[in-house]
């Protein structure tokens, strides 16, 4: 007795096998979001901190420099003080 595979039992099986494939294909792609997710939070980590180490010394250069404005600035606003000439009399 012979199998006879028609060809609507070949489009069965390859509907089957591609099903399969899309199923594991799928799963990857699950694990490869949340690997992606993990980096991704990390990386952010990284960043913040990088930022901090950055951004405090400029912070502090930027307080410094304020505060040398301010006491120029308050140098300038006051009023010269008039030198007494002293004249020597001859």
């Amino acid at each position: 007795m012979e199998t006879i595979v028609t060809s609507a039992d070949v489009l069965m099986y390859l509907q089957i096998t591609v099903a399969v494939l899309l199923v594991i294909v799928l799963y990857h792609v699950l694990f490869i979001t949340v690997d992606l997710r993990k980096v991704l939070r990390r990386l952010e980590g990284i960043t913040n901190e990088v930022e901090n180490i950055i951004m405090k010394p400029i912070s502090a250069a930027d307080q410094i420099l304020e505060a040398i404005l301010g006491f120029v600035e308050n140098q300038s606003q006051e009023k010269p003080k008039k030198k007494k000439v002293s004249k020597k009399k001859k």
